[in-house]
């Protein structure tokens, strides 16, 4: 009786495809940065500047009185090299690590990866604070606005317009 060794060429060229299918999304993920973290950091930001510029228009005097005791109250976002976040007491300054993570970026988190920010057109270096009207003071020297870049594996962007409108650049 006749007996079959080795594979077929159907089960070769299956095999062939499911392993470059496999070579071609893995191995970036292990050799270094897709880019992926940094779109990552960059919806964060733009998701934080957003709800900031709303508490920003929603925020009566009694809120605005409670600034330095409500950090949702603060409508400023504190942007370095490395992190960003709604700083502590309204000040200039971020916290290592925030109550809830969506407020910002923590030290351990800057840490730990590859990934800047920076801003350009700005009054005041790094600080975005929106007024009742959902302006940003600062973005709109010469009706110009800002762009906050941020780079890693890839250089994305956000801009702020003049009049307060925030999108990806």
């Amino acid at each position: 009786m006749y007996t079959k060794l080795g594979f077929t060429l159907i089960e070769l060229v299956i095999i062939l495809l499911l392993t470059g299918i496999l070579a071609a999304t893995a191995i970036p993920k292990f050799i270094g940065n897709d880019g992926f973290e940094t779109q990552t950091y960059r919806d964060q930001l733009q998701q934080l500047v957003k709800t900031v510029q709303q508490q920003a228009m929603s925020c009566g005097d009694d809120c605005r009185s409670s600034r330095t005791t409500n950090p949702y109250a603060c409508n400023r976002v504190v942007i370095t090299a490395s992190r960003f976040g709604i700083p502590t007491n309204c000040g200039s300054s971020l916290p290592t690590s925030f109550s809830a993570p969506h407020l910002g970026m923590s030290a351990a988190e800057a840490n730990s990866t590859q990934v800047g920010f920076s801003v350009t057109n700005t009054a005041v270096t790094s600080i975005i604070e929106f007024n009742e009207f959902g302006i940003a003071n600062g973005c709109n020297i010469s009706n110009r606005g800002c762009n906050i870049s941020i780079t890693g594996g890839q250089t994305l962007s956000l801009r702020i317009e003049a009049q307060g409108f925030i999108h990806e650049n």
